[in-house]
């Protein structure tokens, strides 16, 4: 493991036993009376974690972070922490994993939980046994320090293990679930309420409606993971016919993300242009381009005119697919040219899908960054001056000035070997796994 992630842990664990010290400081008083609905919360944080499910690869994501946040509102006490680490390391140890990785989950949670619980007595908040009304300042903020902290601090500890952006996967990790993370807000006051006006059993009643709605979450998560996967697959079998293409469909991709990002595209659209730059070549798999794709030589004039069929041929794949249907012309005008030279419809300008003058931007740069047999690889200076000679003619010359004057330009070439090529087999295992264990720890 690397010494960074080590240090890392060490810093959180440190951090979360000073956090706890200061706040015994603070308040070292406890009311066993009030540290009794903690308990139930605390052991209620069980069963959701027990629940838990994959968000993606070693990822799992879980609802035991609420009964924990309740536990802190109903009485913020050091002994509310305190409580939920031991019985949270009680839990770890249960579990195969290794020590650094429960020193780490404890830790994390016990940080995350002292600062939440001083923020929210810093702004006058006070245990909703002894008053249950709701102060939403403090309230709000406690749950909104408490997630950006636990998440924040997971996503940091991939980005080390990774080598990746820490702020880019906290992003992409909680974009998705920020809705979810809104309404926590008031399912934590809702179920201290419940513990505060029925006691234990307004308690269980809340848990039950919970898990059925973490069920609910958790097949349409895995639905969309599936789908997604499978299309990866295809996409991939499509490109065992030509060798020189292996992962192109996936950098294509990966590089129409970092165009669209920085053209300043909202997420919702980043995502369309995602699919249709994944599935812009999947018309390739129809027979008559087989012979054409093995060919080691040029190609002649006909085939040519049979190849530039293709965005055609993959325009009406994905339009078989009823939740595509809005992708559909920019998988098909992904070979249109800006001054009307491109096919298959020899579209101009602004009349070329945006997402699809994106996508000519992504397939034009793999192409030249990737090594063929009648030539190198072009390096980032070549490929910044061919991208200028062509602009205003094959792209579009506001996207070209944007990209070009980007820092995130640089994005486009700092791919490893890893990211350039897809492993079937790795698609192939995830499917199986999720087949055999439905995301469920």
């Amino acid at each position: 493991m690397k010494t960074s992630v080590v240090a890392y842990v060490y810093a959180i664990v440190a951090a979360a036993a000073a956090a706890l010290v200061g706040l015994y400081w603070y308040q070292p008083n406890v009311e066993l009376t009030l540290l009794v609905g903690s308990a139930w919360l605390t052991a209620v944080s069980i069963l959701g974690s027990a629940l838990s499910y994959r968000v993606r690869g070693s990822t799992f994501g879980a609802v035991s972070f609420i009964p924990f946040l309740t536990a802190f509102v109903l009485y913020p006490s050091w002994a509310t922490v305190a409580m939920v680490g031991v019985v949270w390391l009680a839990a770890e140890l249960f579990r195969p994993k290794m020590t650094l990785k429960r020193a780490f989950n404890v830790g994390q949670i016990v940080l995350a939980g002292c600062v939440s619980i001083a923020v929210y007595s810093a702004l006058g908040g006070k245990s909703l046994q002894v008053d249950p009304t709701f102060r939403a300042l403090p309230h709000v903020l406690a749950v909104v320090v408490f997630l950006i902290l636990n998440t924040l601090s997971v996503a940091a500890a991939v980005g080390l293990a990774e080598g990746k952006s820490i702020l880019r996967l906290w992003y992409e990790g909680n974009v998705a679930g920020a809705l979810y993370d809104v309404v926590a807000v008031f399912v934590v006051y809702g179920f201290a309420r419940a513990y505060v006006d029925w006691g234990g059993w307004g308690v269980l009643t809340l848990c039950a409606l919970i898990i059925g709605l973490r069920f609910t979450y958790q097949s349409k998560h895995q639905l969309e993971t599936t789908n997604k996967e499978l299309l990866e697959l295809f996409v991939q079998t499509v490109e065992f016919r030509d060798p020189y293409t292996s992962g192109h469909s996936q950098r294509v991709r990966r590089f129409s993300r970092v165009i669209a990002e920085v053209i300043g595209l909202p997420a919702k659209e980043i995502e369309k242009v995602s699919k249709a730059a994944l599935l812009h070549d999947v018309g390739k798999i129809h027979e008559i381009f087989a012979p054409i794709l093995m060919k080691p030589g040029r190609l002649t004039p006909e085939e040519r005119a049979i190849m530039e069929m293709h965005p055609v041929k993959s325009a009406e794949l994905v339009a078989k697919i009823s939740e595509l249907q809005d992708i559909v012309p920019a998988v098909r005008h992904h070979h249109e040219n800006w001054d009307g030279t491109g096919y298959p419809d020899r579209l101009k300008g602004r009349e070329i899908p945006l997402a699809s003058r994106i996508i000519m931007f992504a397939d034009t740069i793999d192409a030249m960054t990737t090594d063929r047999p009648y030539r190198k690889a072009l390096g980032e200076a070549e490929v910044r001056a061919e991208l200028e000679k062509f602009r205003g003619a094959q792209f579009d010359p506001d996207i070209c000035d944007a990209l070009l004057q980007s820092p995130d330009f640089s994005r486009l070439f700092d791919l490893s070997d890893a990211d350039r090529v897809l492993s079937l087999t790795q698609i192939m295992e995830s499917i199986r796994k999720k087949v055999r264990t439905p995301a469920v720890a």
